[in-house]
């Protein structure tokens, strides 16, 4: 058997089991937030305007209207206010399932929810991912698309292989999202971000079960079953970042979630983060996130004292009526 074009290697090696999707709904002037948590979300409007507002890992405003999208981690702090919106904390949306009746509210959106650790933790490291549907009417078209085919899967709960449907097309989601954020990361001029090996995703994920490890360069390598040189070029190749970097990073990413919500001392923080002292994990902490990690943890106390972590967000039971998509 030939060996795949690189065009036919997968972007994402990823199972989204427990995958699903239900409908939210809000009134004009709103404040709402999705369940923080460790879940992966799609978000996409049917009706209305919103304005998404997140600060994890930098601070991203984004306008949404019908047809946008959005993925998005439930670890990163986020707002979405609609028009007329005061300062008062966001509060849940209302939930529904897919076949519920159109409540007639002034927000409709489409919530796909990814309840896995490694998913959300990853989608917090690249960022909301965005697609628009007057800017990237290609992408925009194949989720709609995957939206009226999981209306389909929920409309007939008899049908065989139902619950496999649903997560392959999430899947297939995912992919179109990941298209968007590496289009993100090069100008027009660059030559496309190549799609990563499987065994570079063999060694990410390998790192996301045991991040708490003093990996190395050739841990990684080892993972991947590759040299280190070899492994070095793949994964510049695909995330334009060295190694060192993204793992710095990622180090970081969870222990600036553990500032913000644990009693954790600074030199607690730099032991975890592997750093050797509190002196070089401040300095690295502050490049990252634009503040120390003592302001990082007073603006965001406040927050987490008003939220709790909950369980997978899940709506009730009600009437079936189908809806357009846009």
């Amino acid at each position: 058997m030939s060996a795949p074009l690189p065009g036919d290697l997968p972007r994402h090696d990823v199972r989204m089991d427990g995958v699903y999707f239900v409908r939210a709904a809000a009134d004009a002037g709103c404040i709402k937030a999705l369940a923080p948590g460790s879940f992966s979300y799609c978000f996409m409007v049917r009706r209305g305007r919103l304005r998404l507002e997140t600060d994890f890992p930098v601070t991203r405003v984004f306008e949404m209207g019908p047809g946008d999208a959005m993925a998005i981690s439930g670890l990163a702090p986020h707002a979405f206010r609609a028009a007329g919106a005061d300062a008062r904390p966001p509060t849940a949306f209302d939930l529904r399932p897919m076949t519920a009746a159109d409540p007639g509210r002034e927000i409709d959106v489409v919530l796909g929810v990814a309840p896995s650790e490694a998913l959300a933790l990853g989608s917090l490291i690249m960022g909301p991912a965005f697609v628009g549907r007057a800017e990237h009417p290609d992408l925009s078209r194949r989720l709609w698309r995957a939206v009226d085919m999981l209306e389909d899967e929920y409309a007939d709960e008899a049908q065989i292989d139902r619950n496999l449907v649903i997560r392959r097309l999430a899947e297939t989601m995912a992919i179109n999202y990941s298209r968007r954020a590496f289009a993100d990361r090069r100008s027009p001029a660059q030559a496309p971000l190549e799609p990563p090996h499987p065994q570079l995703i063999a060694s990410i994920n390998a790192f996301l079960r045991a991040p708490e490890q003093a990996w190395t360069l050739a841990d990684l390598a080892k993972a991947a079953g590759m040299s280190r040189t070899r492994f070095a070029e793949e994964f510049k190749l695909v995330t334009g970042q060295t190694p060192a970097r993204i793992i710095s990073r990622l180090r970081l990413t969870a222990v600036a979630r553990r500032i913000a919500s644990a009693s954790l001392s600074v030199e607690a923080a730099a032991e975890e983060a592997g750093y050797s002292s509190s002196a070089a994990f401040v300095r690295a902490f502050q490049r990252e996130f634009g503040e120390t990690p003592a302001r990082w943890r007073r603006a965001r106390a406040s927050r987490h004292d008003r939220r709790t972590r909950p369980s997978a967000p899940r709506p009730s039971r009600a009437p079936v009526q189908r809806k357009e998509a846009p």
